[in-house]
Order: C-alpha cells, then structure tokens, then sequence
C-alpha cells in the first residue's frame, strides 16, 4: 500500500478547517458587520467642511470618554464603544483632509479651512458591545463602517435637471435671469444673444463665447450676489469626469415643441445639454449616489435673510426643488436613483449667530421653505427631518440693551477683530417673510473666529446640536 490515502485524507481535513474557518468569518462579518454611508452636502456657504472636520473630530473624542456627543451618551453609544479609529476609504474618491482642515481651526490664529469642491471621503470603524449576546462569543461585539462623503452642493441642484429637457429647462433659467438680482449679472449674456440666429448652422466660436458669457454670469450671482440655485452645477466646480468642450451649452430662447434644425446651434446645445446630464448621471448619480444610505443637506437660512428677498427666495425654491428630488416615496425624480437613502435631514448651520431662544424658529423656518415636499416626504419610505445647528460653536449667549428694551444677544469674536462684540440678529421669522418685511434692515451677519481648541483634538469641538444631528443619520444602526 502507498501512502496516498493518508496524504488525501490529510489535505481533505485541511481544506475542511479552512472551509470552517472561511465560513466562520463569513458568517461572523454577516452577522456583526455593516457599512453605513452617509452624504454631505450644502447649498454655497453653509459650511459642510466644517460639519464634518467637527464631526468626525467629536467621534474621536467620544471614543476617548470626552462626553463631546452627549446624544450618544445618552443612548449608551458611546458607553458600549470598545474602539473607534479612522479607517481607509472604499471608493477611489480622494481622502477627505481631515487633518489640515481641523488644524486650520486650532491653530495659534484660528481660520476657517477652505471649500472642498469636488468629491472626497472618510471613513470611521466602530467596534461596539452588544446589549444582548445570548451568551455566543461572536455576536458579544460588531462592527459598523461609516462612510462619509463629502460632494459639493452644486452637484446636487443638478437632480432637478435629469427629467427636465433642454427646452423647458431652457426657459425656466432665463425667466429667472431677467429677474431681481439676476438681471444686471445677465446683460452681458443677453446682450450676446440677441444678436445671433439660434437656428443658423453652429458655429464653434458663437458656441464658445455664448458659454464663457453664461458662465460669467453663473460665477458672478454665485460668489458676488450669493445666490443659490444655479444650474448646471457642474459649470461651477469640477464635474465628477474630466471636462471637455463637447459639454458646454447654455440656455437657449427656444418655442414649446419646436423642431430644431438639424446642425443649428440650438440643436448643438440640446445634445451636449443630453450628454452633460448622461455624463453626471454615469459619473456621480449612477456611481455613487446609489450608494448613499443616509443624506444630510445644510443650508444657510441666515445667510439668505442677510442677502435679501432675492437671494432668499432663490434659496427656497433650492430647498423645495430638492425636497422634490428626495421625495421619492411618492413622485419625486430620484426613485431611479436613490431606493437605499433611508433619512434625509435639511439643517440651517451657523445656529450659534442667534440667542438659544430663536433656533427653534430657524428650524421651523427652513421647514416652511422647504414647503409642502417636506410634509410628503414624511408619508414616503424615507425619513426626513430638519434641524438647526452649529457645526463650531463660536459664541455664547448674552443679554444688551437695545432701544432701552433689554434683549437676547449672542458674544463672540469677529474675524480680524482684537474684542469681543455682542451680535444681535433681529427676530428670525417662523415662515418666509412677507414683502414688508424687506423694507427694513434685517442684520449684518459677521463671520466669527473659531474658538481656542485643543491642537490634538482630543477634547472634540465646541458644537450646537450636532450630536442630534448625528444621532439622526447613525444612531440606528449602533
């Protein structure tokens, strides 16, 4: 007899071990692993670079017993967490600068870190005990993912545009560039257009100039009058594809149903309009936005008040078109798209420029902007709710005299400023304002320095209700 029965028995009950242990590891990953994924994003300005340098900076000081998420503690999150630690992304997104952005804010001269305007993430693995084991060693601990993805706001107004067509789409941006703030900023653009034939054969240079004038424009109600909804979002920040002139276009003066003729200009800028929104769909809706399973929206409501009826109600209807999109419980046009997003939360940011009796109206405020669709989006499949927050807490609440009326204040420090000031907002309305409203100054806004923070990080960051806010997105699935 040779010995090859043996050496078989012997790689069969070796691969058998390995097959048990292979299942085991299945079956444990099965059981106590999940990755949540959870969107950030923000209209212009509102701050989301901040919310999640703070947030993250607070999850790693929860996971050192600094008490800096109270919501967390008081769920006993942060009381059965065995470990926290930063992990590497998943995607081939660039890393979120975590790092630099939190130094920024500690630093000996604290300053705001700047935008990020294109796609990047961070990742955070939790280790947590379970309530109940049943006495089974490996289901005593699990393990959650948390994905964060931070894409820019601009982005995100480009929803609306996936079910819109060129010609309809076309008329609604320029009946809105003839309007209030957007007139003066368009003329340039208008000026150009109505001395060209739409209809006549496309020539590359009209083509190129008509965009570079639209483009202006886009820049200029963005950065100078702080408007909000401005379509394409890609034309403002790097698209999610490299950028080339096969997707350049602008809004064209074009009659319901009519036929273009074939080689025109205008038929030139429907296609490339087709293409641009196929593109954004494959690059980012399709790639990555599927993934999503929770979405945070943050929105500057005071700043829209500072800016003024115009760029308030350009903000509004940003909300309530994107509210549109997230309903997709119902008709929204996301229902393609964004089957896995569970929660959404629409937050007004920057909640410490008001005393703590008025951030319940600026909650209530961006719920009212946001119109019925909020009010739908409760009876769909997903969550939604609104907050009011401050991602960096960077006042205190104080009292002044104001008219001989003693009123609530807030204290704090203004950039490039040596002393403490005392801010009062105004009253923050509980609906969108009526026309009187305007006909007085409501406030100016100051942009306050970042508090003294520990430069390791280990204390978290002073904050307003973002803990809530956290909660809301992640505290379910730990």
């Amino acid at each position: 007899m040779s010995d090859e029965p043996e050496d078989f028995w012997t790689q069969f009950k070796r691969g058998w071990r390995t097959a048990r242990r292979q299942a085991k590891a299945a079956l444990h990953d099965a059981v106590n692993t999940e990755t949540i994924r959870v969107a950030v994003t923000g209209l212009s300005r509102a701050g989301k670079t901040v919310f999640i340098t703070s947030a993250v900076q607070n999850l790693l000081a929860m996971a050192d017993g600094k008490g800096a998420l109270p919501k967390f503690d008081d769920h006993d999150i942060s009381g059965r967490l065995k470990k926290l630690g930063l992990r590497a992304a998943t995607t081939d997104a660039p890393r979120f600068p975590l790092e630099a952005n939190f130094s920024a804010l500690a630093s000996a001269a604290p300053h705001w870190p700047p935008r990020t305007a294109s796609l990047a993430e961070i990742a955070i693995n939790f280790v947590i005990r379970r309530r109940r084991s049943a006495g089974i060693d490996f289901l005593k601990t699990r393990e959650a993912r948390l994905e964060i993805i931070d894409y820019p706001g601009e982005w995100l107004l480009d929803l609306p545009m996936l079910t819109e067509d060129f010609a309809p789409w076309s008329a609604d941006t320029l009946a809105r560039m003839v309007t209030g703030l957007r007139a003066d900023a368009a003329q340039p653009f208008f000026d150009y257009l109505h001395n060209i034939d739409i209809n006549a054969p496309a020539d590359v240079d009209v083509a190129r100039r008509l965009y570079d004038l639209y483009l202006a424009y886009l820049f200029d109600a963005r950065d100078r009058l702080g408007l909000r909804y401005l379509q394409p979002g890609g034309f403002l920040c790097a698209p999610p594809w490299p950028k080339n002139d096969a997707i350049i276009f602008a809004p064209l003066p074009l009659k319901p149903g009519q036929t273009l003729k074939r080689g025109s200009l205008a038929a030139l800028f429907q296609s490339r309009y087709d293409l641009y929104r196929q593109e954004m769909n494959t690059h980012f809706f399709d790639k990555h936005f599927r993934r999503f399973d929770r979405q945070i929206v943050l929105v500057d409501v005071l700043g829209a008040l500072h800016g003024g009826p115009d760029v308030f109600e350009d903000t509004r209807l940003a909300i309530q078109r994107l509210a549109d999109c997230f309903n997709y419980g119902g008709r929204g046009v996301l229902n393609p798209f964004a089957r896995g997003i569970t929660k959404v939360m629409f937050a007004a940011t920057k909640a410490d420029h008001v005393p703590e009796r008025q951030r319940d109206a600026l909650q209530i405020l961006l719920g009212r902007m946001a119109g019925a669709d909020i009010d739908q989006m409760r009876d769909s499949r997903a969550k939604v709710k609104t907050a009011a927050l401050a991602s960096v807490r960077c006042t205190l609440d104080d009292r002044a005299q104001i008219e001989g009326r003693d009123v609530a204040v807030v204290r704090g420090l203004p950039m490039g400023r040596d002393k403490l000031v005392k801010f009062y907002p105004g009253e923050v309305p509980l609906k969108p304002p009526e026309r009187d409203f305007w006909s007085g100054s409501f406030f100016e806004l100051p942009v306050f320095q970042p508090p003294k923070l520990n430069q390791a990080g280990t204390s978290g960051v002073p904050h307003i209700a973002l803990d809530d806010a956290l909660y809301y997105l992640i505290g379910d699935r730990l």
